[in-house]
């Protein structure tokens, strides 16, 4: 496949550093970039060389789901699920924002890194809908259940400190130190034997994922928020910059 959407640089024999690069939308996910980035992944998995996989982003990490296709084909974030099947380690560089979905993109990566300038929120409340690529469920097992409340209730945003507090992101750097240091981390791990590798990140994850039933709920729910009076005027009223107006 030929990317239009994501780089890729490929930093040894053993890590692939994969770029998100729909800068104009803060590379927020819609269908074509949604398939690159699963493709991409699919490729490193397969791979008998590759170890480790960074993902970042152009400028910002991800704004979340693309709205304008949220609308028109809302199914598309099914195929997000396929990257937590990913075998190998995944170490997100977050810079700018990881808003909604591509917050729920961190939530199935497995090591987070910031910057220092880096933000991050499930803002989907305020469009009157829930979280619909799995926030609800990975969020409680990252943070807690309080925080994910919190996170998912209000919509706010946490800077990058405020993250780190609560177990969200790993490390936080300067910005210009950000890639180097993600880079760095994926080459240790990749030191490493590759089954050993994959080995350890099935066993960890089974241990974190024994209550993962909520995800198909989750996303029936999003689905029928989507279509409601104030689902539409949220979505509706992002759109045209304006706050919503719901019925309660």
């Amino acid at each position: 496949m030929k990317y239009k959407n994501i780089l890729i640089k490929k930093h040894s024999n053993y890590v692939t550093h994969i770029i998100l690069n729909r800068k104009s939308k803060y590379n927020a996910l819609n269908i074509e970039l949604s398939l690159e980035l699963i493709d991409a992944l699919k490729h490193c998995d397969q791979s008998a060389l590759i170890k480790c996989v960074v993902i970042s982003g152009s400028e910002n990490f991800c704004a979340g789901a693309d709205i304008n296709e949220l609308i028109s084909n809302p199914d598309f974030i099914r195929s997000w699920e396929f990257i937590d099947t990913i075998k190998k380690p995944i170490i997100a560089a977050v810079d700018g924002v990881a808003f909604g979905g591509g917050n729920e993109l961190l939530l199935m990566c497995d090591i987070i890194l910031a910057s220092k300038e880096a933000k991050f929120a499930q803002p989907e409340i305020k469009l009157g809908l829930v979280c619909g690529g799995g926030g609800t469920q990975r969020l409680p097992r990252k943070i807690g259940k309080n925080m994910a409340m919190e996170m998912c209730l209000t919509g706010n945003s946490l800077t990058a400190e405020e993250a780190k507090d609560i177990g969200l992101v790993n490390h936080i750097y300067d910005v210009s130190e950000l890639i180097k240091n993600a880079l760095q981390l994926a080459d240790k791990i990749a030191d490493h034997p590759v089954e050993a590798i994959i080995s350890t990140k099935k066993l960890i994850k089974a241990a974190c994922d024994k209550q993962m039933n909520g995800l198909a709920d989750e996303k029936n729910t999003f689905m029928k928020l989507l279509r409601t009076r104030n689902g539409l005027e949220g979505i509706n009223a992002f759109l045209e910059r304006r706050k919503p107006q719901f019925k309660n």
